[in-house]
């Protein structure tokens, strides 16, 4: 394959239009077709067409709100289902059904796994819905991932990536962070992250207690599972020299140590899952590794990151 030297594309070309390709649905030609997802008088979604076309046989759970053209401008879930468990228990159904039905390719990773839909962070939720099914629905769900770091004597500071397991049911096989995981029904942030490195990366408790905080990315993308509003929480742990993550759980294939050339060299090669090079990027740049003296489009990066929504 062509060096992107060789091709005229920079480092920070390459970065920025992973940045830009995942947060791609302001730019979708879908978008001004779509219509939100509206329960309490709250926006909780954003539906497709392809999805209104199945809903709108399931009138007891779903309500049309139309102009006086007759066009739909929203889809509100019945007043009737006026409590989160009424809630839970019909769309449920209607999710199941179609996923019995074939009608979706997203609902084929069933997950066995809920996700608390509400109107925004740390407001109530309104119903839990199927890790599989938030995509079709357009709802925001959250994560927590982890950028586990060492100072290396030779290397300077090295970072731990993960390559996903080849069975994984989203983005087999291509890297990813050190530890991450989706925030379900029950968890907390932080309960999520210290679960997730023990059981993805054997990170005792002990240990992943001492990650910190360092933000979050918001971003919005349109796919062949439909439309992905994701917040994910970010978190660092600098790791002893001495210890080396072990895969527990099956979702992770192997670990690596790469310097920071090397990462940056991984970053814009594709390899990586989307959202997990964007995190490293931002690991990156916070970090001074990514810097305005070394990236002509850094201020661009850091700009699209904090725009995210």
């Amino acid at each position: 394959m062509a060096s992107m030297a060789s091709r005229g594309i920079s480092w920070s070309d390459s970065a920025l239009r992973i940045l830009r390709n995942l947060d791609n649905f302001s730019q979708s030609a879908l978008k001004h077709s779509c219509v939100p997802l509206v329960v309490c008088e709250k926006r909780v979604g954003i539906l497709l067409g392809s999805v209104l076309d199945h809903l709108i046989f399931f009138p007891e759970v779903f309500r049309f709100v139309r102009n006086e053209d007759g066009e739909t401008e929203s889809v509100e879930v019945s007043r009737s289902l006026d409590t989160y468990d009424a809630r839970s228990e019909a769309i449920n159904k209607v999710v199941v059904k179609l996923a019995k039905d074939g009608s979706f390719e997203t609902l084929n990773g069933w997950r066995y796994e809920d996700y608390e839909v509400t109107p925004g962070p740390n407001e109530p939720s309104l119903f839990k819905l199927e890790r599989a099914a938030t995509t079709l629905f357009g709802v925001r769900s959250y994560g927590s991932h982890l950028n586990g770091y060492v100072h290396h004597p030779e290397k300077g500071v090295c970072l731990w990536l993960a390559r996903r397991s080849p069975t994984k049911q989203t983005f087999p096989g291509m890297l990813d962070n050190l530890a991450a995981g989706g925030i379900g029904v029950g968890s907390t942030v932080r309960e999520t992250m210290i679960r997730e490195c023990y059981e993805e990366a054997s990170i005792p408790e002990s240990l992943a207690k001492k990650m910190v905080s360092v933000g979050c990315v918001s971003y919005t993308y349109e796919s062949f599972r439909g439309i992905s509003m994701e917040m994910q929480y970010c978190f660092d742990l600098e790791l002893p020299l001495d210890f080396t993550p072990k895969p527990m759980d099956g979702e992770v294939q192997e670990f690596m140590l790469c310097d920071i050339d090397e990462v940056k060299s991984l970053i814009v090669q594709d390899d990586f899952k989307p959202n997990c090079a964007a995190i490293t990027l931002q690991f990156l740049i916070r970090h001074g590794f990514v810097s305005p003296d070394s990236e002509p489009k850094y201020a661009e990066m850091v700009e699209k990151m904090t725009n995210w929504h």
